[in-house]
This record gives structure tokens, C-alpha cells and sequence, in this order.
């Protein structure tokens, strides 16, 4: 269960190889119950497939949209999940014979299978979908997410080519502090490598926050607090913009 959230932003023995696809679903409306049905089905397909060693981990959060970005389009009603150690584990799970593990995990004959596969994406709307690599992340040593756990998204556009330094070398200090006193449970930070046509373009990266029980009382020296004033003015952050929380997950 550790693993989720060390490779949803992802499986964080950081390497840059390290993948994420993360797909923003936007339901047709009334079709909640029946999505969440479908993901039941595909939740057990995802299992066996992670099981040969074709995926890291699966997981499926709800959002809890803060603004919508733009005027003309629905923000995500979920976020999907598929993550992945490497390019070469990427590849490989582009051969996998879902048909055929449907079959298997689920004990259905080839024609049920097929037709369940194939009605998959009848309750969305439509899905904007994001490639991620794993840039840099701090968690608590005994993190450990369960169902229900809410995480905050933020996301950044980079102003100028410090930015990625000062996340990596100023703000991930920062966070792991906040973690040490139980502030924070996890902080990771992703850049946007590749999206789909219809994605939103308004930000380069993704930082994914949960906070700890306690009061965050971290203060900085001098130095660290001019750091952070630079670090600050590298990246345009997009205000209000949600949070999700953890309804699935395989690992």
C-alpha cells in the first residue's frame, strides 16, 4: 500500500525513467454508479497485470474540484493512475491481452469479457490524459494511504529554466521538514512530458500534497527564506485548483 503514493506522483525511489499516465475522466451525467462499476471490473484486471510484473500500480481518486481552468470545459469528475518503474515496463503493458486476463480473474467466458471491455468508456464524457515523470518527492517513512486519504493538487507553470532547481533543491528541504514534524505525510513533483489533444495546456507541472496532523511550524533562516522568494518567482502558480481523494487502488 506504501508503494501507491510513492509512485502516484509516483513510485519514488526517484529516476527519471519513472512513468505516470494520469487521466482526468469527466462523467456523463448521472453515470457515477455505473463508472465506478466499471472500474470494479477493471480493478482486478489491473491486479493480474501489475502481478506479471507490466505496471507498478493502479489507483482511482475522486476529485474535489476547487475552479474549473477554463470556461468551456468540465473539470474531472476522477483521476486514473497507471504507473510504471520504467520506459521498458511501459512498453511491455502496451501488449497486454485484457480479453484474455478478464477471462481469467473473473471467470467469464470470452464473449462477457469482450463486451465489458468493450462498453468501458460508455459512461464518460470524456478524458484528458497527462504523461508524467517523477521529478522529485518527500514522504514520511510510515506513509501509508488508505481509501479516503484527500490530496491536494497544485499545478505550475515554469517561468524560467531555474525552476525545476528550486523545487528539487530549495522546496523539497522544505517539505521534508514540514514531513519530519508530521506537517506533511507526502509531497511529490512531476513535470508534464507529454498530453493528449483536448489535455489543458496552462501548466508544465504537477505537485501533489498531503498534509500530517500537525501545525506546520517550520521557519526558515535568511537564506532559505531569500531561496524561497526566488523559487517563488520561477513558476506561476494556478490558483485554487482541488483536490482528489483515494477511492481504489492495486499495487
Amino acid at each position: 500500500m506504501k508503494k501507491l503514493l510513492l509512485i502516484l506522483f509516483t513510485p519514488f525511489i526517484v529516476n527519471a525513467q519513472q512513468i505516470s499516465v494520469m487521466d482526468a475522466v469527466v462523467l456523463k451525467e448521472g453515470s457515477d454508479a455505473d463508472y465506478l462499476e466499471i472500474e470494479e471490473f477493471w480493478s482486478k484486471i489491473h491486479a493480474e497485470i501489475i502481478s506479471q510484473g507490466k505496471k507498478m500500480q493502479w489507483s482511482i481518486w475522486k476529485t474535489l474540484p476547487g475552479d474549473p481552468l477554463t470556461e468551456d470545459s468540465k473539470p474531472a469528475d476522477y483521476m486514473i493512475f497507471n504507473s510504471y518503474e520504467s520506459q521498458e515496463q511501459y512498453d511491455a503493458s502496451q501488449d497486454v491481452d485484457y480479453v484474455a486476463i478478464a477471462q481469467k480473474v473473473h471467470g467469464i467466458s470470452n464473449k462477457k469479457a469482450q463486451k465489458m471491455i468493450d462498453s468501458s468508456f460508455d459512461p464518460r464524457e470524456a478524458t484528458r490524459s497527462y504523461t508524467l515523470s517523477i521529478q522529485a518527492q518527500a514522504a514520511a517513512a510510515d506513509f501509508n494511504p488508505t481509501p479516503g486519504i484527500v490530496c491536494s493538487i497544485s499545478l505550475m507553470q515554469e517561468k524560467n529554466d531555474d525552476y525545476e532547481s528550486f523545487e528539487k533543491e530549495v522546496f523539497k528541504d522544505q517539505f521534508q521538514k514540514a514531513v519530519d514534524i508530521g506537517a506533511q505525510t507526502f509531497w511529490g513533483f512531476t513535470r508534464v512530458e507529454e498530453r493528449s489533444e483536448n489535455a489543458y495546456t496552462q501548466f508544465s507541472h504537477i505537485c501533489f500534497n498531503i498534509d500530517g496532523e500537525n501545525e506546520n511550524t517550520v521557519e526558515n533562516d535568511f537564506k532559505t527564506q531569500k531561496l524561497v522568494e526566488l523559487g517563488l518567482q520561477s513558476r506561476e502558480m494556478i490558483p485554487n485548483t482541488g483536490s482528489m481523494e483515494l477511492i481504489l487502488f492495486e499495487n
